[in-house]
């Protein structure tokens, strides 16, 4: 009990994430093994994939712990790159993730989901970590380092750059690309995503403990398809599962700032077709077909 005092007065606020962090640090809670990686393109629907998954009492949920202090506040430039120990952010990047996957994430805001599922004094020890990322670039680096369950989520490439575009990402991010003068900002969007996320997938292939998600399946069948992928994560459904897929799957919220997790998500995955030009989904489609990504090549899946 004198331990005990003695973290309460260091930390002075145990529902602070700064006295989190300190009790975490002093006591690390053990996790069971292995950690669940949700890990997407960004705006690719993680963030909702992520608070559903969470709604389970067996995962402790991190959103974005390494994208958001690196981008934030340790000067990073890009969410998305490949992480190869010769990159020069590179040590930054592993400390992040070493600390994400130990369970003690840097205090960040919207970092962690349930502060008590991260207090050392909690009794849970079925409980694992589930951490939402939003880099694929880093696929072969979290697979290698910490052994994870990998949960790619794939989601429309048209989809995806639409809302870059809406947010005013679209030019900064395709500037990434440069020796793609041909090609507009939506062309190199386009291949940019395919060129990344075709390395992920590439890695799920080689990994034993990992799956691919696509988005749109999860729209077309959220109860089903989210009863399998908590199963698969090694989880069982939470108690209140079905009214939780009606809360963010079937939701009349508004729309409008693009960042509700909880949506009617059928909209969502078909809002591109009628928001973006035929221009538009030309160039993005060109310049994603030349990527090596085996996904949403099909005439069909581009309609104009």
């Amino acid at each position: 009990m004198r331990v005990v005092t003695q973290y309460v007065e260091k930390a002075q606020d145990l529902t602070s994430l700064k006295g989190i962090r300190l009790l975490r640090r002093m006591t690390p809670k053990q996790f069971a093994s292995p950690p669940v990686l949700l890990l997407s393109y960004p705006r690719s629907g993680s963030s909702w994939a992520g608070k559903i998954l969470a709604t389970s009492k067996q995962l402790a949920y991190l959103r974005e712990p390494i994208t958001q202090p690196y981008l934030k506040r340790l000067g990073g430039e890009q969410a998305v790159f490949n992480v190869e120990d010769s990159h020069s952010d590179f040590d930054k990047y592993k400390k992040l993730a070493d600390e994400a996957f130990a369970g003690i994430p840097r205090v960040h805001r919207g970092v962690i989901d349930n502060k008590r599922d991260f207090l050392p004094f909690t009794k849970n020890t079925k409980q694992k970590l589930l951490i939402k990322e939003v880099n694929p670039g880093a696929a072969k680096f979290y697979c290698t380092q910490y052994n994870v369950y990998l949960c790619l989520l794939l989601r429309h490439p048209a989809a995806v750059a639409l809302s870059f575009h809406e947010r005013g990402w679209l030019q900064r991010h395709s500037e990434l690309l440069t020796d793609e003068p041909e090609l507009d900002e939506w062309g190199r969007f386009g291949k940019l995503y395919g060129t990344f996320v075709a390395e992920a997938v590439e890695v799920v292939a080689q990994h034993h403990h990992a799956k691919i998600i696509q988005y749109e399946a999860l729209v077309s069948d959220p109860k089903q398809q989210y009863a399998n992928l908590f199963t698969d994560c090694g989880v069982a459904l939470p108690d209140n599962f079905d009214s939780v897929i009606e809360q963010y799957c079937y939701s009349k919220s508004d729309l409008s700032s693009g960042y509700q997790t909880q949506r009617n998500s059928q909209l969502t995955a078909q809002k591109w077709k009628t928001k973006l030009s035929a221009e538009q989904i030309n160039s993005l489609r060109a310049g994603y077909l030349t990527s090596a990504l085996a996904y949403y090549r099909e005439p069909s899946d581009w309609p104009i």
